[in-house]
């Protein structure tokens, strides 16, 4: 299906009885569906079939979106130990008249993995990186879930590229505001403002959460970005259209219990410092800062 074809597709056709708008939602089980396909209406031809988010081939992005995939070719397929890892800045963070100091609060707190957390410097340039490649770093097995619990060997393997600037490509899975959640890093402050959000990452449209890498926006950072509001963000979730995640490169071993379940891995993106979004419609990355502000229930 050529390009324009499929955007026509995805954005104009709503095929009956579904109420699901891309025609590749649809995992088809019999001759006859097959057919309907071809009639782009299977509201009377085809009574049993499974539906599924997305048709997939592979690789998605290759196949789906070429335009996108193109200007990804000269993403590296390993995080390299040589790349500049600046010392993170990290200062108070002041909210409703409270302060919240640069490693958050609490006697049991991770100082160091919540300094790191905390940082609000902005990288001059991103190193442009695979999914896979942050998917398959390496970090220590049954790891305690502070890095202060960390033997002086195991943070060496972490420390060799942890603090690096990169970008990745993938697609959006789910968003987790953490507004009624508490953080030792964000003080255990509650609310939108003071909280990060855990955004799954997948390598391919389709993918369960429990294989996705967690890219994180912080509340110091998020205060300088209006436009990142999960309503922007959700014409991408779920969708076989790509984002591009670009920040701090995180070992956080503080969700050990979330391994094969809402993620794959405990390297993150942590804090996210750009957010972009593939627009379709002119075959190009579109940062989100550029896009109308929308807010919950607008």
């Amino acid at each position: 299906m050529a390009s324009e074809e499929r955007r026509r597709t995805a954005k104009d056709l709503k095929l009956r009885g579904m109420g699901q708008k891309r025609s590749r939602g649809l995992s088809l089980i019999s001759p006859d569906c097959i057919h309907a396909l071809g009639q782009l209406d299977l509201s009377f031809a085809c009574p049993s079939f499974a539906y599924a988010r997305f048709i997939r081939s592979q690789p998605p992005a290759g196949q789906l979106l070429p335009e996108a995939a193109a200007k990804e070719t000269a993403a590296v397929t390993a995080i390299s130990e040589d790349w500049q890892k600046p010392e993170p800045v990290v200062g108070n963070f002041k909210l409703d008249g409270e302060t919240c100091g640069p490693t958050g609060s609490g006697d049991k707190r991770d100082h160091g993995t919540n300094r790191l957390k905390n940082r609000t410097d902005m990288p001059s340039s991103y190193h442009d990186v695979t999914w896979r490649a942050i998917a398959d770093l390496p970090y220590p097995p049954k790891g305690p879930k502070s890095r202060e619990q960390y033997t002086a060997d195991m943070l060496a393997g972490i420390t060799k590229v942890e603090g690096a600037a990169v970008q990745t490509v993938g697609y959006i899975v789910a968003i987790k505001p953490q507004r009624s959640n508490s953080e030792s890093c964000n003080c255990a402050w509650h609310g939108e403002d003071a909280t990060d959000w855990h955004i799954a990452l997948t390598q391919f449209p389709g993918d369960g959460e429990k294989t996705s890498i967690v890219v994180e926006p912080t509340p110091r950072i998020k205060i300088k970005h209006p436009k990142w509001t999960k309503k922007n963000l959700e014409p991408w979730l779920n969708e076989d259209l790509p984002v591009r995640i670009s920040g701090w490169l995180l070992f956080d071993p503080q969700h050990t219990n979330h391994l094969n379940k809402y993620r794959s891995t405990l390297w993150e993106i942590h804090p996210i410092t750009k957010i972009e979004v593939w627009n379709d419609v002119i075959d190009e990355w579109e940062n989100v800062d550029n896009l109308p502000i929308k807010k919950a229930g607008k």
